[in-house]
């Protein structure tokens, strides 16, 4: 887990970061921290997972830096730790995990860095299929839904350069593997990203003895 510290108060940023390394020890979380206290020094290239910012650093801003680090990893979850929440909409555009006041720094950075590690696990789960003998990992996030047509099942993306996968496979087998990643089944042929699903509903029949589940939305 590589955790990114960024605040122009190089007190808070060692303070963080003494505290989640106690956290992490004690989770047993392999983790490796970096610690800057001017948005300018920080390598973008480098793989961070998560990111806790300042907002307010002068020239360039904790929302800068994070618009930059979103461009190089749209995976990474970024906390913001600031004085000022009336900041919080800019956040929007970046995608902001979480917010913390740093009045309440002491008290609620332990839950908030937790939820972010489960975040960045869930955001790192793969399903790995086989096309032509090649085998490929695909990211849950990416996936949108599946179909299944007789032993073909389609692979819906969310890339719009690659908008799917066709493998040989069968859904029921396939479905006992990923519904536990957040698939849910609709009817006998589609597994659906439930992170996408806006809005879902049943009809049930009693002449049938049948529930029905029908996707009326996805993002």
């Amino acid at each position: 887990m590589n955790v990114l510290v960024c605040d122009d108060d190089q007190q808070v940023v060692d303070s963080v970061i003494e505290s989640l390394k106690h956290q992490t020890e004690a989770t047993n979380t392999a983790s490796k921290f970096y610690g800057f206290s001017q948005p300018s020094q920080v390598n973008l290239s480098l793989p961070y997972d998560i990111a806790l910012l300042d907002i307010d650093m002068g020239e360039i801003n904790g929302i800068d830096l994070a618009r930059k680090l979103r461009a190089e990893n749209g995976n990474i979850v970024i906390i913001f730790i600031t004085n000022f929440i009336q900041y919080a909409p800019e956040g929007f555009e970046v995608q902001a995990f979480r917010y913390l006041l740093k009045a309440d720094l002491s008290i609620e950075l332990p839950s908030y860095f937790n939820s972010a590690v489960q975040e960045v696990l869930r955001r790192k789960q793969l399903v790995t299929i086989s096309i032509n003998s090649e085998i490929i990992d695909v990211p849950v996030n990416d996936i949108l839904y599946l179909e299944s047509h007789r032993r073909t099942i389609i692979m819906h993306l969310l890339d719009e350069n690659r908008q799917a996968y066709q493998f040989y496979g069968n859904i029921t087998e396939l479905s006992e593997k990923i519904e536990p990643l957040g698939f849910l089944r609709i009817q006998k042929s589609y597994l659906v990203n439930m992170h996408y699903i806006e809005l879902f509903q049943y009809n049930f029949s009693s002449n049938r003895s049948l529930m029905c589940c029908s996707l009326c939305r996805l993002y």
